[in-house]
């Protein structure tokens, strides 16, 4: 699973069995519920693992928006007792738009669950690079 947390919503993207497909799946309201909401949905995916995009600024460090993402992310690890995971996640937003408004009946669509699914799926891109690199060894 993977979340793109902004201001307002929290987008979630999950993935396939195998690990293999990065999905959206909802977008939820950046609220005092959502850790209880999140609880329920790791235990009716039978997630294990929870990749949270931070938001560095533009030359990889951690700025405001970052920071409030770690506060967000202590929070949470006392709810949820599953390994999370970070992954860069600038133009993720940026991303989804471009693919979205590339398909012209999308382009009114909220983009914080598809971010959510290029934040996923660029970290099991790279778990799959890494898993090859080290056949290769």
């Amino acid at each position: 699973m993977a979340l793109d947390i902004g201001e307002k919503n929290i987008g979630i993207a999950i993935s396939d069995k195998m690990n293999i497909l990065a999905v959206p799946f909802s977008i939820e309201k950046n609220d005092e519920d959502f850790s209880e909401k999140i609880c329920i949905l790791v235990k009716e995916k039978d997630i294990n693992k929870i990749i949270i995009g931070i938001p560095y600024n533009l030359k990889g460090k951690i700025g405001y928006q970052a920071s409030k993402t770690f506060d967000f992310i202590e929070k949470l690890k006392e709810k949820i007792k599953v390994d999370i995971d970070f992954l860069d996640e600038r133009f993720s937003t940026k991303i989804s738009k471009n693919n979205l408004l590339s398909n012209k009946k999308n382009s009114d669509t909220r983009v914080d669950n598809y971010a959510a699914a290029v934040i996923l799926e660029n970290y099991l891109n790279n778990e799959k690079f890494q898993i090859e690199k080290n056949k290769n060894i």
